[in-house]
């Protein structure tokens, strides 16, 4: 039989169980907090970084990697970043002052080729020497020389050579005149700018080939351009009055003017092209182009700083004039223009990567699909076959040939 035990007295018991005593709460240092929020940020800034860099590489065109990149950062919330630091860079790498080149640079021919049949228009005459604001003058400054092939028994493209200003003296900006009567100009959409489908592919075409002449740059991007353009009979990106604009008609006429005053949409445009504010009015430096107004120009690069630069232009007798210079502010190329023989003109792209002006030659006259590209200048960027098939073109440009 198992003994009794008597139990705990009641009086000894605890009314309420006692709670488990529980560890006090250890604060968090602040040097984890910081080091926990800065994984973070390196992870989201490293997962964009990868991100931007996989865009830039698939994007289309043949430009250069860091080209792509700036191009895809834009439109993707970066576009401050880019513009700051394309002007930092710029701005740190300014051409030296003064100076003065040896010699011009080694012209370069789209010839020779001699053409006796097809377009009739009325010829130009050459331009007349571009004044100099230099001196002394280098050797052949400012004097234009042939450069395109001959048709009638003159040439259809000039080049001329000489100092924008008198701060940067060592720096050659050079101007081509073209014919537009003797010459067929047409603009090509690129496969990004302005994107979307079209009849034209981004590139000249192969059929093209046995008579291009020549083919160069257009404008800005169309979210920095404050215009648009039309072509194929329609509108990829709509056209802004007061803008200046680059006009191809139907019978091969060019014209350069403010659109909505100087030109306007008829039955017989092909079509235009528009970038910013007209440059050059009258001959003379617009009054619309206002220098240091960035909401003007854009904020890509400020129109004071010295890179390389392209405008475009009409003469009162209807040529084309085409300038670029690797050292440029927005008013020496307005200038440069004017000094050109422009009576109306405008900017197109600027910086080193897509500045481009190719003259193509055809080496072997039994071969008319076999064409080499030569640079304008040799500070150029791109390559001389840009603008030749099969690569895709990001950028709208202009394609030149024989009429």
């Amino acid at each position: 039989m198992t003994p009794y035990r008597p139990g705990p007295h009641a009086a000894d018991r605890d009314p309420v169980p006692r709670p488990t005593p529980s560890r006090p709460r250890t604060a968090r240092s602040p040097w984890k907090i910081l080091l926990a929020v800065a994984t973070a940020v390196t992870l989201l800034v490293g997962g964009l970084g990868l991100w931007s860099v996989a865009g830039a590489y698939w994007s289309p065109g043949n430009e250069s990697f860091s080209a792509k990149w700036a191009d895809w950062m834009r439109p993707h919330g970066a576009a401050s970043v880019v513009d700051s630091f394309e002007s930092y860079y710029y701005t740190a790498h300014q051409p030296d002052k003064g100076g003065a080149p040896k010699a011009l640079n080694s012209e370069v021919q789209a010839g020779p080729r001699t053409m006796t049949t097809g377009r009739l228009d009325a010829q130009l005459s050459p331009p007349p020497p571009i004044p100099l604001v230099v001196s002394p003058a280098l050797a052949g400054e400012g004097q234009w020389q042939p450069i395109g092939p001959g048709v009638g028994g003159r040439s259809t493209m000039y080049e001329a050579q000489f100092r924008a200003d008198d701060i940067y003296t060592s720096e050659i900006t050079t101007a081509v005149w073209m014919d537009p009567g003797r010459l067929r100009i047409q603009l090509v959409p690129g496969s990004t700018e302005p994107g979307r489908t079209w009849s034209h592919p981004p590139y000249i075409l192969p059929a093209d080939l046995p008579d291009v002449v020549a083919a160069f740059n257009g404008g800005f991007r169309f979210q920095d351009a404050r215009g648009g353009i039309y072509l194929d009979g329609r509108t990829a990106k709509p056209l802004v009055d007061g803008a200046a604009s680059m006009v191809i008609y139907r019978n091969g006429r060019i014209d350069v003017g403010t659109w909505g005053s100087e030109v306007a949409m008829t039955p017989d445009v092909v079509s235009v092209l528009q970038n910013l504010v007209p440059m050059v009015d009258h001959g003379q430096i617009s009054a619309s182009a206002k220098y240091d107004d960035r909401r003007v120009w854009g904020y890509t690069l400020d129109t004071k700083i010295v890179v390389a630069r392209s405008g475009l232009g009409i003469t009162k007798d209807g040529a084309l004039i085409y300038v670029a210079g690797p050292a440029l502010t927005a008013r020496t190329l307005a200038e440069s223009l004017a000094r050109a023989g422009a009576v109306r003109a405008m900017t197109l792209d600027l910086n080193p990567e897509w500045v481009t002006f190719n003259l193509y030659s055809h080496p072997v006259a039994t071969s008319p699909m076999q064409v080499v590209g030569s640079k304008l200048y040799p500070q150029m960027q791109r390559p001389a076959d840009r603008y030749l098939p099969p690569t895709r073109e990001s950028r709208d440009f202009f394609q030149v040939s024989l009429g």
